[in-house]
Order: structure tokens, then sequence, then C-alpha cells
């Protein structure tokens, strides 16, 4: 569909055509690149392509705000048969990749939901809603993060919530989580599912810890979080080696280059974002946005059961387990992602967020919303009109991204 709107629609900006200009190997054939690989560049693509020439690199320092994972994954699908990098092969092959990854992303989420709530018909449907998602159509089937950062994130919460609870489940999570880090930097978040199951699962489901035992999780849950935080600590570090002294934000007591570019180059921070001119953004991303606080509010236990097993979870050992001790680390989870969309983002990246691995908690609100017969018509209404919309808005390089 990308490709039918792509080449039926004039495209808004020529930055996706002019990279032949930039990119060496581009203009080999331009019939070619503008009729299969033109469609897939977009936005942040565009860059990530420059990235991704094996002579660029970093050359800029507003590139800084994108990990390096979708960087390495096209640079290594470029290379074709004669050892030469080719970015017509780069992006074909990779969108290949994306294809199957968003097809894989949903069968994740439905046994990531299953364990969660053992229901096999909630975790089908939300499966199968999170397949429309506002993404399905462009980013999710472009050369773009959000496919990797979902499946790996996905992939973390598999080995977390599959039983029996152990050390190595933890560790493998953090690798996972690792791994979605390296394609998006909010990636750091997911360390919180890592703390909340070695410190606080056990106390939850009724197991009594020795003071040992507490110590061994609290080292294994220091490790974890540090292994799925070192990606984005790894390429700060080596941002610092290689630009300061020199650079502004080299001054600063905690030199950041993340914070300094997205505040610098993209106005990203509190508050910003909040201007008139930017309603029409806020109206695209308020569906997604009430449906996670919706979700948020239907889907999470009590407001004294929250408090009780956040502060005080030791006591939770001694009484029985209740069912569904999952769910309010995805509601916190939740919660704080809505907040740093809603007061300090491009408020309309939460249409890009909106993953199965990004969102869990969404579909899972959607499934829930689906059992009602007039909020299941304005669901699939919504899900479907806006999957064609974001399409040729995409297709035509216009907003949002």
């Amino acid at each position: 569909m990308l490709l039918c709107f792509g080449n039926a629609l004039p495209s808004f900006d020529t930055s996706g055509s002019l990279v032949r200009a930039t990119v060496p190997g581009t203009e080999a054939d331009h019939a070619l690149w503008d009729r299969w690989a033109v469609p897939f560049v977009r936005w942040d693509t565009v860059y990530f392509l420059s990235l991704a020439y094996p002579a660029y690199g970093y050359m800029y320092e507003n590139m800084l705000a994108f990990q390096p994972g979708i960087v390495a994954i096209l640079r290594v699908l470029g290379f074709g048969y004669s050892g030469a990098w080719d970015p017509f092969v780069s992006v074909m092959r990779t969108v290949v990749l994306v294809q199957l990854l968003s097809w894989l992303a949903p069968w994740l989420l439905y046994h990531v939901t299953k364990q969660c709530t053992s229901s096999p018909r909630w975790a089908y449907r939300a499966a199968m809603l999170s397949v429309f998602a506002p993404a399905s159509a462009t980013s999710l089937t472009s050369p773009t993060p959000e496919p990797f950062f979902s499946v790996c994130s996905l992939l973390g919460l598999w080995c977390l919530t599959k039983e029996p609870y152990t050390h190595l489940r933890r560790i493998l999570a953090a690798l996972c989580f690792a791994a979605a880090t390296l394609f998006r930097a909010n990636g750091v978040f997911l360390a919180g599912f890592l703390v909340w199951h070695g410190l606080y699962l056990p106390w939850l489901t009724g197991h009594r810890r020795s003071v040992f035992q507490l110590l061994s999780a609290l080292f294994i849950v220091v490790f974890c979080v540090g292994l799925s935080v070192a990606p984005f600590v790894l390429s700060q570090a080596w941002a610092v080696e290689r630009m300061c002294p020199g650079a502004v934000w080299c001054t600063r007591s905690w030199p950041v280059v993340y914070t300094y570019v997205q505040e610098t180059y993209w106005d990203v921070g509190f508050l910003r974002y909040w201007h008139w001119a930017q309603l029409p953004n806020f109206a695209l991303a308020m569906p997604v946005l009430l449906l996670g606080a919706w979700g948020c509010y239907t889907l999470r236990p009590s407001w004294r059961i929250c408090l009780r097993e956040t502060l005080w979870p030791w006591r939770c050992a001694l009484s029985p387990p209740r069912r569904g001790v999952w769910d309010w680390v995805f509601v916190y989870h939740m919660m704080f992602v809505l907040a740093l969309l809603f007061f300090a983002s491009h408020v309309q990246i939460a249409l890009r967020f909106a993953t199965p691995g990004g969102m869990p908690l969404l579909w899972w609100a959607a499934a829930k919303a689906y059992e009602h017969p007039q909020r299941r018509r304005v669901l699939e209404g919504y899900l479907v009109m806006y999957s064609i919309i974001a399409c040729v808005l995409y297709a035509g390089f216009y907003p949002p991204a």
C-alpha cells in the first residue's frame, strides 16, 4: 500500500529522492531508486540512510539523537554480492526484515498477554488489534527503529513473564531490553520491569526470602539494569570521547549529548511543544493518549493495592497472592510513557510508540474496549481509517512524522 501511494502521490518534500545526490550508489539507476526505495525513505529514514553509508557515519552533532541500531542494520544489509555497499539493497532488504518483525510482534504480544492475564481470548484479541496499530502502514513497514524496538522489548517481557521466574530469565530479558535500547533511547525505561521482577515479584507471589537471597537478587537486578541501559550509556560515552572538549554540552555537570541535541535541534523539553500551532498534532495523538489513560484507570488494581504493593511489598508475602500481579507494573510503565509524550515530547510520536512492544497495555485496553459494541465500532473505524490516512500522509512526506 505504501508503494502504491508513494508512486501515485506527489511528495511534499524531496529529501527521499535527493538522497541519491548525497549517498553514493543511488545515482546508478534513478528510476529504480525512485520507484521502489523512495516511498520508504521518509523523515528520519533519510538520516538513517546517510548514517549507514560506511564513509559517513555520525558526521554532525544533530545525528546523535539517533541510536545506532537501525544504522547498523542498514549498513550490514547494504553490502551486495560485489562487496560494495548499495543503498538500494540496504533499503529493500531492511524492508523485508521489517515486514517479518511486524508480524512477529503481535504473536509475541499474544504470549506475553496470555502469561500475564491467563486469558487466551483476551490475548488473541489484543494481538489481532495490534496488527492495525496507527503506524502499521508507515513506521512499521519502513526502515525505522520501531519494529526492532517492539520485538526486542516483547522478547524481554516474554522472558520475564514466563515461569519459572529465575535469574537466568532476568539476564536474558536484560539482553533483550539492551537490544531495544540500541534502537530507541526510551528503551532505558524498560529497566523498571527488571527491578519489579527481581525485587517485587517474589514477595507478591508469596515467597519469603532470607537476607542472603535478597542481597543476591539485588545484585542480579543491579547487573541486569546496567546491562539493559548499557547501549545508551556507551553511545553517550562515545560522543564525549570524540567531541569533548569543544562542544557546548561538554561543560554541563552531566555531559549527556542526547538531551542537548533533543533540546537544541528538535525543540524537545518540558512544555516546549505546548503552542497553539501544535494543536493538530495533539488532536492526532489524542486517541492513543486517551485509550492509554483509560487503560491505566480500567486495568489497574485498586489504588490501595497499588500503594501497598509498591511501598510495602514484603507484607504481601504474609498473605495469599492475588491474581494478576503483573497489572500495576504495566500501568506504571504506561503512565510514565504517556506523561513523557504529553508533557515533554513531540506528542505525535505517540502514534509511532503505539506498537505491540512500545505500549503493551494500550492493546490490553483496546481488547477491553472491544467488549463493548459501541466502543468496538469506534475502535475498528479509527484503526482502519487512520492506517489508510497515515499511509497517504507518510507517502506524501506530510506530517505527522
